[in-house]
């Protein structure tokens, strides 16, 4: 099976925290591991360090733009160093949070934090879209490399002749 993986950007507020744990939740129910920093503690090693080879790492990056995380350096920080990285950002936008910067044209899945089951409904689908295409890409490569392995063995069983 592969291994899909997601890092979470999000702010710190206690508000935004209950919708992040339970796209966590709701995600590795359909496989998908979700990397939030603070459930990584690596204590004496620099938080920049932790984060920067999780994104490396990741399939594609959640960039929670809520009231609390649209004004957070630490969120901002993250997004650009994902796009420099070439990684997917995927955006969850709080209703009333206005898209700014680069990705300001991008398609966001619009959050409404009075009805949040909807947002994190439509996330994990697609998510778990993303994961299966990962899976068949795999699966394809799988088998390119088990034919191109067998025809490489028969030529060299054929030319010991």
């Amino acid at each position: 099976m592969t291994q899909y993986n997601v890092f979470v950007s999000h702010s710190m507020t206690q508000e935004d925290l209950g919708i992040i744990y339970q796209v966590k939740r709701d995600a590795e129910c359909r496989g998908i591991t979700c990397y939030i920093a603070e459930r990584d503690p690596q204590f004496g090693k620099p938080l920049s360090d932790k984060i920067e080879n999780a994104i490396r790492l990741c399939d594609c990056c959640l960039v929670f733009l809520t009231h609390g995380g649209s004004s957070s350096a630490y969120v901002n920080q993250e997004i650009g160093f994902a796009k420099a990285c070439g990684r997917l950002i995927i955006k969850v936008v709080e209703n009333g949070v206005q898209v700014k910067g680069f990705d300001v044209d991008n398609e966001y899945l619009p959050l409404d934090r009075k009805n949040p089951a909807a947002a994190i409904s439509s996330l994990n689908d697609y998510l778990s879209a993303r994961k299966d295409q990962k899976e068949k890409e795999a699966q394809k490569r799988n088998v390119g490399l088990f034919v191109v392995g067998a025809v490489a063995l028969l030529a060299l069983l054929g030319g010991s002749e």
